[in-house]
């Protein structure tokens, strides 16, 4: 019988007669573990090349007294044509509450006359206009355009002096055009030279806790071009509301500015009648 120490040496010199087999394909690198996160790299492996000067990252202390290109306070802006901060074009006002509904609009140099508007909001009231813009800071001022929102049947709105010369009014009609939604309101503007055009106030965005969206305006056929946008405040809308921008278009008339502001208060008095009715209405007072 073998002693242990024979058994060993046997072991061991069978040990020394295995040969090894390459299980890899020619030129792999061998891998010395299960993980290769742990191998070493081939030396005939080549080194990553160095980044071109357009893959390399801006420093960012080299744009501090660079001006910024940006034209729009974020993506969503972007994708819909919200938030211009290009206001050479455009006349801006400051929305602000007044009593109850009414709002107060003022332009944010409030040092430019002839351009301080009031707006009364009517509820429900028949025979009686749901919006009256008015010029001046309160609603003693003359009255420039008026709105009928009835609860049935389609919207009117009309420029002039309607407590002066009601029948002189030329009226407009002004209806939603959105699908399944209020998002798009269509009316019509006619222009100095005669020709009619169709624009539309579009909701862009819901703010958090109201009862109004952003709106922004535009031209059918013609989205790219933003006439006019309305930026609420949300939720922290104790006095100001939000703000609102104009493109000045001096092909669209004198009146272009009076229709864009009864239009604009008109889609506000509608979605705040929506809310208020989903606020008091059976369904929100049992919870469901």
């Amino acid at each position: 019988m073998l002693e242990l120490r024979d058994r060993i040496a046997a072991i061991d010199r069978a040990l020394q007669d295995v040969q090894e087999v390459e299980i890899a394909r020619p030129g792999t690198p061998v891998r010395h573990s299960l993980d290769h996160r742990f191998d070493k790299t081939a030396p005939e492996v080549d080194a990553a090349p160095a980044p071109t000067p357009a893959q390399e990252k801006a420093n960012p202390f080299e744009s501090l007294n660079s001006p910024s290109g940006k034209r729009y306070y974020d993506s969503i802006a972007a994708a819909y044509g919200l938030g211009i901060l290009d206001t050479e074009e455009f006349m801006e006002y400051v929305v602000y509450n007044a009593f109850i509904t009414n709002l107060r609009i003022c332009p944010v140099h409030l040092t430019e006359s002839g351009h301080f508007y009031y707006v009364e909001h009517r509820s429900f009231l028949p025979h009686v206009p749901g919006v009256v813009l008015r010029q001046g800071t309160d609603k003693h001022g003359k009255s420039l355009g008026v709105a009928h929102l009835p609860l049935t049947g389609s919207n009117s709105f009309g420029i002039g002096d309607f407590e002066a010369r009601p029948l002189g009014m030329v009226w407009e009609k002004m209806e939603n055009i959105g699908f399944w939604t209020h998002m798009k309101y269509g009316f019509v503007h006619e222009l100095p030279s005669g020709e009619r055009r169709t624009f539309h106030w579009i909701r862009t965005r819901n703010n958090l806790m109201d009862d109004q969206g952003d709106l922004v305006l535009v031209e059918d056929g013609k989205e790219e071009l933003i006439l006019g946008e309305y930026l609420g405040k949300g939720l922290l809308k104790w006095k100001k509301r939000g703000r609102l921008r104009i493109r000045e278009v001096g092909a669209f008339g004198e009146t272009w500015e009076l229709v864009v502001l009864l239009t604009w208060a008109s889609v506000v008095e509608l979605s705040r009648r929506r809310a208020r009715v989903r606020r008091y209405s059976p369904t929100h007072l049992i919870g469901v």
